[in-house]
C-alpha cells in the first residue's frame, strides 16, 4: 500500500498547524510599519530553511532506502 501527497495529515499540517506561520508572514508584508526589504529577507530565510530541511530528509530517506530495502 503506497500513500499519496495529499492525505488527512498533509491537510491537517497545512491547513491548521501552519496557521501561526502564514499569519507572519502576512503580517510582515501588510502590517504597519511596512519594510519589504526586511520582509522579503525574513521569507527567504524561512524558505531557505524549510528547503534545506526537506532536501536533507529526502536525501537521508533515499540512503535508507538504498542500505536496508
Amino acid at each position: 500500500m503506497t500513500t499519496g501527497f495529499p492525505g488527512p495529515g498533509t491537510v491537517l499540517i497545512f491547513a491548521v498547524i501552519l496557521v501561526p506561520v502564514y499569519v507572519m508572514i502576512a503580517a510582515w508584508f501588510f502590517g504597519k510599519p511596512r519594510d519589504t526589504k526586511m520582509a522579503a529577507l525574513g521569507l527567504g530565510y524561512l524558505v531557505g530553511l524549510t528547503t534545506l530541511l526537506w532536501v536533507g530528509m529526502f536525501i537521508k530517506t533515499v540512503v535508507i532506502d538504498v542500505i536496508f530495502f
